[in-house]
């Protein structure tokens, strides 16, 4: 067997996991968004988060504590709909690139794995030319 192969086996006998937080709320029709970790670009808050901190950034002159809460604020009220729904269409696109190389880097090992199950492997004939 593979490595590929014996990964499978492996992946396929796992028991599912079970959180008892989706247990309870489950028992409330209540929907859990999960976040991916450590892919800011797919995380529409972290986008709008960022544009926040920006804006405070630019705005911020007195460099107070309650300067800053001011302009936080004002910025999360000026939030329009528009630039929402851009955070929005940027990960929407961001999701698709990231689909699109995930099938291509699938294709790619299928096609690896196909190769080196068949016995294709480099020549070991001599091609060079001898004079005689």
């Amino acid at each position: 067997m593979t490595k590929a192969e014996l990964m499978e086996v492996a992946f396929k006998s796992l028991p599912c996991r079970q959180y008892a937080v989706d247990n309870l709320a489950g028992k409330h029709d209540v929907e859990i968004l999960r976040i991916p970790k450590k892919h800011c670009v797919l995380n529409p808050i972290e986008l709008a988060w960022t544009g926040l901190k920006k804006n405070v950034r630019n705005l911020n002159v007195n460099f107070n504590l309650g300067d800053i809460a001011q302009l936080c604020n004002k910025c999360l009220a000026e939030l329009q709909s528009e630039q929402a729904a851009k955070y929005f269409a940027h990960v929407k696109k961001c999701e698709e690139e990231f689909r699109q190389a995930d099938q291509l880097a699938e294709e790619l090992e299928n096609d690896l794995i196909e190769s080196d199950s068949n016995g294709s492997t480099v020549s070991e004939n001599n091609d060079t030319k001898t004079d005689d």
